[in-house]
């Protein structure tokens, strides 16, 4: 198999710029990153960390599957199933109520589909329907990072 470019979004997502990236890919294994020219809002920039993305690929400290604390006190945990790790989330979210559990959208959710934004969109029903609170990376840093980067003079703030 001839190695293939794969369009997608920065996972570290870090400003409003939504930043495009390029993976190249032979036969599953991940050859490089690098900045999308033709992203409307990075135009090719790729910061530092969305170049070191791509050590998460492969990384064998990645976790692949859920892990459920064995004790308070000694930091251990123990390999679950994704039924038992989605059980204990319910049971802990019933028991809390609504009024004490959020959702957070995370960068990498609103990163991906080139700004569609469909996995943030979901967990933002989500919390509408249970009735909890929803916070996005915009409250947090988004704005701030724009206008450092702004400031540095590595991208000239997006006022979308």
């Amino acid at each position: 198999m001839a190695p293939v470019t794969v369009r997608t979004m920065c996972p570290m997502n870090c400003h409003p710029t939504l930043c495009g990236m390029l993976v190249d890919v032979d036969d599953g294994r991940l050859l490089g990153v690098r900045g999308d020219p033709d992203n409307p809002d990075s135009q090719g920039f790729l910061c530092i960390r969305g170049q070191a993305s791509r050590e998460i690929i492969g990384n064998p400290q990645r976790l692949l599957h859920p892990l459920i604390r064995a004790g308070r006190r000694d930091g251990e945990w123990r390999r679950a199933s994704w039924d038992d790790a989605l059980d204990l989330i319910v049971a802990r979210m019933r028991n809390a109520g609504r009024e004490a559990v959020g959702a957070w959208s995370g960068h990498g959710v609103f990163a991906n589909n080139y700004g569609t934004r469909v996995a943030s969109h979901l967990l933002r029903r989500f919390a509408n329907l249970y009735g909890c609170q929803w916070w996005s990376p915009t409250m947090i840093c988004w704005g701030l990072g724009a206008f450092g980067l702004g400031l540095t003079g590595l991208l000239e703030t997006n006022t979308k």
